[in-house]
Formats: structure tokens, sequence, C-alpha cells
């Protein structure tokens, strides 16, 4: 019994032995095993670094110096109203007092009417004013002898005013002596018109006159037919120079002269178409 109790104590003792061997060799694998150095690589030396060869600047480009041009002048161009018509200036070319003859073709009645009106003649003045507080007159007097059958000519007035307080007076003149003896066809044209576009306070008129006679020899004028012409004539210029002339006093000079018309036994025919505001 004694010895079994003592095996028992051995036993228990050598027990206690390896477990405390276990334990002290479980503790000794937790431990971190030391780092094991890294070699570092040795940074390798840089080379030479190749620098660029400078380019040497350009050559500066010669600028060649700018000369002025001087702008070419523009033209004003002449003002245009609604009705197409270009106003009317201060050239004396235009201003006068316009005079013509024509001497009629020989034409029998046969073939177009416009080729006869041309032959006729044609006695057109166009004005038209665009200048503020003016009186404009423009005149045209035409002497025609027409020695065939067809009597067609044509005479115009036209005025026109687009202005401020302005008069216009446009004053056409035909004088047609035909063969009493070969005319056939006799249908003397004669028209006056006048407008307003844009215009405030102003009087415009148009007048047209036309005087027809048949004579014996168309191309053999009276003496007392081509006087009145010219005194016609000198009125008007005398008019057109006079800046200080009134409207009412132009037309009231002018039909002192035209009366005499009335004596020389022919056809007068007046036209006058006047517009204000």
């Amino acid at each position: 019994m004694m010895v079994s109790g003592w095996t028992r104590s051995i036993a228990r003792a050598a027990l206690i032995v390896c477990v405390s061997l276990l334990a002290s060799s479980g503790s000794g694998s937790a431990q971190t095993a030391p780092a094991v150095p890294t070699d570092t690589p040795t940074p390798a030396a840089a080379g030479p670094t190749d620098t660029p060869t400078p380019v040497p600047p350009a050559a500066p480009i010669d600028t060649p110096a700018l000369v002025p041009v001087a702008a070419a002048p523009v033209a004003t161009p002449t003002p245009i109203f609604s009705s197409g018509v270009p106003c009317a200036t201060d050239d004396p070319t235009t201003e006068r007092v316009r005079r013509s003859e024509r001497h009629g073709d020989d034409l029998d009645g046969e073939g177009d009417h416009d080729e006869f009106r041309t032959g006729n003649g044609r006695n057109e003045v166009i004005l038209h004013n665009c200048t503020d507080n003016r009186l404009r007159v423009r005149a045209a007097i035409q002497l025609n002898t027409i020695p065939g059958r067809v009597v067609i000519p044509l005479n115009e007035a036209y005025a026109e005013g687009s202005c401020l307080r302005c008069q216009t007076l446009s004053v056409a003149l035909q004088i047609d002596a035909y063969s009493a003896e070969r005319a056939r066809d006799i249908e003397p044209q004669n028209f006056a018109v006048a407008i307003n576009t844009g215009c405030t306070r102003c009087v415009t008129v148009a007048l047209a006159i036309q005087y027809v006679q048949g004579v014996d020899d168309p191309q053999d004028v009276s003496e007392e037919l081509g006087g009145t012409v010219d005194a016609l004539s000198r009125e008007l210029t005398a008019i057109q120079s006079d800046r200080s002339v009134t409207l009412p006093e132009a037309e009231s000079r002018l039909n002192a002269v035209i009366a005499r018309f009335n004596t020389l036994g022919g056809s007068l025919s007046q036209q006058r178409e006047e517009r204000d505001d």
C-alpha cells in the first residue's frame, strides 16, 4: 500500500514536469523572429544631362512702310422720293428756259401712232422740288411745224413737291403749226399733272399750254406768232431769275403773255392742276 502511494506521487510529479516543459515550449514558439535586414539597392549615379544646343533667333523681317491711301470720294446720290423723279438742283442747264423747234415729218397717216407722235414733237417738263422755303420754276417752249396729214403732238407738264413751305411751278408751252390743207387727223395731246409727296404747307402747280394753228405753209411762221413766243420766253426767264417772286405773281405774269395767243386765231388749250397740303 505504501509503494503504490509513492508510485503515484512520482507519476504525479513526472506529469507536472511534462506539463511544465510543454508550457515552456509553447511560449517560446510564440516569440517573433528577428527581422532579416533587407538589402537596399545602391542608387545609380546620374549620368550627364544632354543640354540642347540653343537656336539662334530668327532674323528680323523688314515690314514695308504703310502708305496712307486717301479714300475715294463717295458721290452723294440725288434723293429720289416715292414717285421716282429725282429732286431738282441748282444746275443752270436745267433751270433756264428750254427752247426747241421740231419740223415734223411728212407723215401720210400710215403706220404706228407712236411714230406719228415722235414726228409731231414731244414737249415734256418735269420738276420735283425738294428744297424747303423755295419757289422753283421750270419751263420749256417748243415750236413744231407739221406738214403731214397726222397731227398728234404731245405736251405735258409734271410738277411735284416734297418739301416744307415750298412752291413749285412747271410750265410746258407747245406751239404747233400744221398744214391746213393736208392735215386729216388732228389730235393734239395736252396734260398737266401735279402731286405732293411728304409735302407740308406747300403749293404745287403744273401748267400745260398748247397752241395749235392751221396755216398755209407750216414752215413760214408768222411774225405775230414768233413774237408772242419770244415774249413768253423772256417772261419765263425773268421769273426764274427773280428769287423774290411768289407763285401767284409768277402765274399772273405768265397769263398776261399767254392771253396774246387768243388774238392769233388758233386753238389755245390750257391745262392746270394744283395741289396743296
